[in-house]
């Protein structure tokens, strides 16, 4: 695990490659890498490393590495799991290894098989070669998004880092908000797309690479989920037997180390199942981490004491103030140089700088819900979108006295499309409510969020041979997961501690894409289903069907009944009490006054009246999320501009 940097020279001019600029950039990534660092200036290319020493922690390990004619040079961020099968593979071919790291083995399977040596990975990596003999640069990105990996050009040079603030070290990039990125955070958590909130600086789509050869830069996506047809179903059996399996073998995999490894244990379904696998393929104890809040609710202690007690884990619990939580918000934001996407980053942080006086590498349960349908209010929503269309015949007396619950959610709105109503339920920020706290500039800027819908609407058309329930579940794998991987990378680096994510492996994700998905969300009985006719998804999921069954029944006999079947719970952040009770008055001063940097898109006399108003009552369940959010761009951008 490192952080990395790069720079090439895309001019004709070919100008000089500052040693000190690499340095400044390579440096400003310490927390990334604070074991070791490197950085070489080549011909026509310059490249530098931080390393977290994880695999080999000899100086066999150094980056940039190169091969033994010094003509390949590369540098490296993550792991390839599967590095001694493809090494022994290479072996037999005649190469000859000096380490005992995946970094050799990704420059010597390019040597040998260019591009298509990332079929061979199985891990999460951003890596950068560089041809000295062509002059050609090659770099890429792991199939789902899970290692970061940010680029822009500036002034004839191709600029390459794993954080923007490395980027940002370059001494000609000039900073300009991205206002079509800054709607995208408001309404989806998360930049979409390529674009992040500085212009010009894009990211590398996760299974993307890309080469510059003679100048140009080609980007190319080298992997994506087979959703064209459906295949022939199969038994139940069958799922839950290859589930173990995948998952099983995932899960041994993440703990090859030399470190210590642990895992975090929030006490719900999918950290537990992941607890309970490392316990079963460990002979050790494992160690295990758990945090929560000392307001009465927020957090899940009693659940995490019974998985770490039937595993016998090496169990640990953090509990955190409002106060540690505020202090370390806008620290956060200067390591993630964004906004914080949700507000669980600051207490993944907290815990990740206490979990690293023990251990060094941490597997998490992110990426479950994409695959196993943990999100049920949206994954059961395709239903509602049936029911409108009957709904939405009737005349108005009716709707609102048989359908009052569908009025209340929907406000009468009429959809033209599946992509319309999914926008409507999966946006934090109405475009509406946006259009509204923004001033003139912003709205013409943002072109009624023209251009993010044209990004959901190519992964919708990419799908649109499944049904809708599909379509959710892929744009949710294309487009959700990617921010929620940030949200693990930026806490944990932060910490020099390196996460690893056994349900977010491409062998499980495209398994997961062949299961049908009565066997993801299962009706509790045939009655349940009959009386859910004139409830909305939000009422049906948990109470008439079961999320994520087919993950709960191939593990259940491996975890305590209570957690099996208790209901999904987000990590808890007390974020409503906080802005209802203690820091509106707080958000009020950040936001309202006249020195406000979010002047510069906000609207602050109508963002003074929607405070007030959802203030003093309790309609929108998102309000505390959505001043946070705003909070999050003021002081990020205090901090950037």
């Amino acid at each position: 695990m490192c952080g990395i940097t790069g720079i090439y020279n895309l001019a004709k001019g070919k100008k000089k490659i500052s040693r000190k600029v690499l340095a400044n950039m390579t440096n400003s990534m310490v927390h990334r890498g604070p074991d070791d660092s490197g950085t070489i200036i080549l011909k026509n290319a310059a490249l530098g490393n931080r390393r977290l020493a994880i695999l080999d922690l000899s100086k066999n390990g150094h980056m940039p590495m190169h091969d033994d004619k010094k003509e390949y040079w590369i540098t490296h961020n993550g792991e390839v799991y599967n590095y001694k099968e493809v090494r022994s593979e290479l072996q037999k071919k005649g190469h000859k290894f000096i380490s005992d790291s995946d970094t050799e083995v990704i420059l010597y399977s390019y040597m040998e098989w260019g591009e298509k040596c990332l079929e061979r990975f199985d891990g999460m990596f951003a890596f950068a070669i560089y041809d000295s003999r062509k002059n050609e640069l090659f770099v890429a990105r792991d199939r789902l998004g899970i290692k970061p990996l940010y680029y822009s050009k500036i002034y004839g040079q191709f600029v390459f880092a794993s954080e923007i603030k490395a980027i940002l070290k370059h001494p000609k990039f000039r900073r300009e908000v991205n206002l079509e990125a800054v709607s995208s955070y408001l309404s989806y958590r998360y930049e979409l797309g390529e674009e992040t909130l500085f212009k010009n600086i894009y990211k590398l789509l996760p299974g993307h690479y890309l080469i510059i050869r003679n100048d140009r830069i080609n980007i190319v996506e080298y992997w994506d989920i087979d959703i064209a047809e459906k295949t022939t179903e199969k038994s139940e059996k069958y799922y839950r037997n290859e589930i173990r399996k995948l998952l099983e073998k995932s899960v041994q995999r993440r703990m090859i180390s030399d470190v210590p490894v642990g895992a975090y244990l929030s006490g719900g379904l999918d950290s537990s199942i992941i607890v309970a696998l490392m316990a079963k393929c460990s002979s050790k104890k494992v160690k295990t981490f758990s945090i929560g809040f000392e307001e009465e609710g927020f957090n899940e202690f009693y659940y995490s004491k019974l998985v770490a007690k039937m595993h016998n884990t090496e169990h640990m619990e953090i509990l955190l103030s409002m106060k540690d939580y505020l202090e370390n918000m806008k620290k956060l934001i200067r390591y993630k140089d964004l906004p914080l996407a949700v507000p669980n980053e600051v207490p993944i942080y907290l815990m990740s700088k206490e979990l690293k006086k023990y251990i060094t590498v941490v597997l998490s349960g992110e990426g479950a819900d994409e695959i196993f349908s943990g999100y049920g209010r949206l994954f059961r929503s395709p239903l509602d979108y049936k029911k409108l269309k009957f709904i939405n015949s009737l005349p108005s007396f009716m709707r609102k006295s048989l359908f009052k619950n569908f009025v209340l959610k929907y406000k009468n709105k009429r959809f033209n499309s599946e992509l319309e109503h999914f926008l409507y339920l999966y946006s934090y920020f109405p475009l509406e409510e946006k259009k509204f706290i923004f001033n003139d500039k912003m709205r013409e800027a943002i072109n009624e969020d023209k251009r993010l819908a044209l990004i959901f609407n190519k992964y919708f058309q990419k799908a649109k041979k499944r049904p809708y329930y599909e379509r959710v579940w892929y744009v949710f794998e294309k487009l959700h997961l990617p921010g929620l991987l940030q949200r693990l990378d930026c806490p944990t680096m932060a910490a020099s501690v390196e996460g690893r994510v056994p349900y977010v492996d491409h062998e499980l994700v495209e398994f997961m894409f062949t299961v049908p998905s009565k066997y993801k969300m299962r009706w509790k009985s045939f009655f349940s289903m009959l009386t859910s006719f004139n409830k909305t998804s939000d009422e049906i999921s948990e109470n008439d069907d079961i999320t994520k069954y087919m993950l709960r029944e191939t593990f259940k006999d491996m975890l305590p009944r209570e957690v099996i079947y208790r209901k999904k719970k987000g990590f808890p952040v007390p974020l409503d009490i906080w802005f209802k009770n203690k820091i509106s008055p707080l958000a009020k001063k950040e936001l309202l006054n006249k020195h406000s940097r979010i002047r510069m898109f906000i609207n602050q006399k109508n963002l003074k009246e929607w405070i007030d108003a959802n203030s003093s009552n309790n309609k929108d369940e998102n309000f505390g999320q959505k001043v946070w959010m705003l909070l999050n761009l003021e002081y990020w951008l205090r901090e950037y501009f």
